[in-house]
């Protein structure tokens, strides 16, 4: 992200709708997800993570996810 900026592009990262944005993570323990959204220029708020259990994202992860963006974003 330092050197491409904070829109990865699939498979690494996908818009979520608004400013919110979800990198995908994969290690040997299993898949993972951050919220993210971009404040000024290229700075990077994380909202939420969470291990992925599901083929899709619960709605109450992405609940949190944007209630705490809209607490930062005016």
């Amino acid at each position: 992200m330092e050197v491409y900026g904070p829109d990865l592009g699939m498979p690494h990262t996908r818009s979520m709708g608004g400013s919110l944005f979800e990198l995908r993570l994969k290690g040997p323990e299993g898949a993972a997800r951050v919220f993210y959204c971009v404040l000024s220029g290229r700075q990077v708020m994380v909202l939420h993570h969470f291990a992925k259990k599901s083929a899709k994202t619960p709605l109450n992860e992405l609940f949190v996810a944007r209630e705490r963006m809209r607490k930062l974003l005016p």
